[in-house]
């Protein structure tokens, strides 16, 4: 008996709908550290407000023990806004694929591979996004615009706020860990502020095995938790730098993984539809399963980040 509708939504209920959220946010290094340090958050509402302190309040003082103090109200706080995200992707089965694939062994292998390429393509232009060097539309905030010395971002002007500046070097082609300006050291040192200082450093792959090549062999310690799921990893400074496919050539990005988050819309987490016949516009015996996801990554504190955009890995 070939596939029917009914076995292809009690197979994916059963074996693959549950599992897509989980496998592309287990893809990446960066989804991967705000997952497992449970930054991964849902919500609701129609846009992504979230609370800022962009400077200090400038009221502490020394004082004697019978000075008068003046009261006063500085304002410290404000709130960025970031619009939702939206990504859709879909698998379809075709007449034919429905006729060949009888029998549970078959059926199984196809709907896995249906789901593999779903999953897949889904990923890829998520993190394709996340990498991108210009503007996107409608889809996820490009690192290189949150991690900046001068765009705007979640309508916060870096003119109006100083400290809503990330560290960037733009300069530097040439990747040294000590002894100069462009320095890994010295960014590290720059995107600190007390305990907060970046502790992922993504990279081409490229740029990492210079990175590794650098450091000594004595200290290269890794992040296992990173290590665990495929990622292989070297530390520095209490940062672990990793190489990413998608990361553009030249780049380097430093990351104070405590400051960001993957706030997605509760509804909208990989929802998966049951697959549905598609008669009704011209496919006749076909199927067609939709995923959709609404989400944002937003960073609540740009200057304890930084970014590298001219290394040259043969300097």
């Amino acid at each position: 008996m070939a596939l029917s509708i009914t076995e292809a939504n009690t197979i994916s209920t059963r074996y693959f709908d549950g599992n897509l959220g989980v496998q592309v946010y287990d893809s990446g290094p960066l989804f991967a550290k705000l997952k497992g340090k449970k930054l991964v958050t849902l919500d609701g509402g129609t846009a992504i407000q979230f609370p800022i302190r962009y400077r200090e309040s400038g009221t502490a003082q020394a004082v004697s023990a019978r000075q008068q103090l003046s009261y006063t109200q500085t304002e410290t706080r404000t709130g960025g806004l970031a619009n939702y995200g939206r990504y859709a992707n879909h698998a379809m089965i075709s007449w034919d694929e429905r006729e060949g694939n009888s029998g549970s062994a078959k059926i199984i292998n196809l709907m896995k591979d249906k789901y593999t390429e779903l999953e897949d393509d889904l990923y890829e232009k998520m993190q394709d996004d996340l990498f991108a060097t210009t503007a996107v539309t409608n889809g996820l905030t490009p690192l290189v615009d949150i991690v900046d010395s001068a765009t705007t971002y979640a309508g916060i002007l870096v003119a109006d706020a100083a400290n809503w500046a990330a560290q960037e070097d733009a300069t530097t082609t040439r990747l040294t860990l000590y002894g100069s300006a462009g320095s890994l050291a010295t960014m590290m040192n720059s995107a600190t502020l007390g305990k907060k200082k970046p502790d992922l450093i993504i990279t081409t792959r490229n740029l990492f095995s210079k990175a590794e090549s650098l450091v000594e062999p004595q200290k290269r310690y890794e992040d296992v938790e990173l290590a665990k799921i495929g990622f292989v990893n070297v530390s520095f400074h209490g940062g672990s730098i990793v190489a990413d496919s998608h990361c553009p050539a030249l780049y380097m990005y430093g990351l104070c993984t405590d400051e960001w988050e993957l706030r997605v819309h509760k509804d909208f987490n990989f929802k998966a539809t049951d697959w549905r016949e598609l008669d009704q516009v011209g496919f006749p015996n076909a199927l067609v399963k939709v995923v959709t996801f609404s989400g944002q990554l937003i960073c609540h504190t740009r200057r304890v980040n930084f970014k590298y955009d001219h290394l040259d890995y043969t300097a």
